[in-house]
C-alpha cells in the first residue's frame, strides 16, 4: 500500500486520535471505517415517537428535529477488537443456552450464563 495522505481522526467510541494511512488503491491502516452517520447538532428538541420493550423496562423512542450533521464514524483498533469480542461471546452463549430470558430465574442455567455474561461485560468496561 503505497501512502497517498494522511488523515486525523477521532475513535468515537473513546474519543482516541488516530492518525490513518490512506492508500491509493482506496485502503487503509490504523483504524476501522464505518460510513457516515447523521448526529444532532445545534439546538433543537426530542419528539416522542414511540415505545421500546426491553425485558420488562418501556423504553421510550424519540426522533430528533433539530439540525444534523453528517460525521464519519471510525473506531480505534481496541474498540474494534473489545466489540468483537464482545459478539464473539454473545454468540457462543446463546448457540450454547439459547437467548437472555424475559424474566430472570433463579435455577435456569441460560439466566445464570448471561449473568456471567453482562457480569465480564461490565468488568471489561471498567464498571464492575
Amino acid at each position: 500500500m503505497k501512502n497517498k495522505e494522511v488523515i486525523r481522526r477521532h475513535c468515537l467510541v473513546c474519543g482516541k486520535y488516530m492518525r490513518i494511512k490512506l492508500g491509493k488503491d482506496e485502503k487503509y491502516n490504523k483504524g476501522h471505517y464505518f460510513g457516515k452517520i447523521e448526529v444532532p447538532v445545534g439546538k433543537g428538541k426530542y419528539k416522542k415517537a414511540g415505545i421500546c420493550r426491553l425485558g420488562k423496562n418501556e423504553i421510550g423512542v424519540v426522533k430528533w428535529l433539530g439540525k444534523k450533521a453528517k460525521i464519519e464514524y471510525w473506531e480505534c483498533d481496541d474498540c474494534f477488537k473489545e466489540a468483537e469480542f464482545e459478539c464473539w461471546l454473545e454468540e457462543k452463549i446463546e448457540k450454547i443456552f439459547g437467548e437472555k430470558c424475559k424474566t430472570i430465574e433463579q435455577s435456569c442455567p441460560a439466566c445464570e450464563a448471561w449473568k456471567v455474561y453482562d457480569m465480564i461485560i461490565r468488568h471489561d468496561r471498567g464498571k464492575l
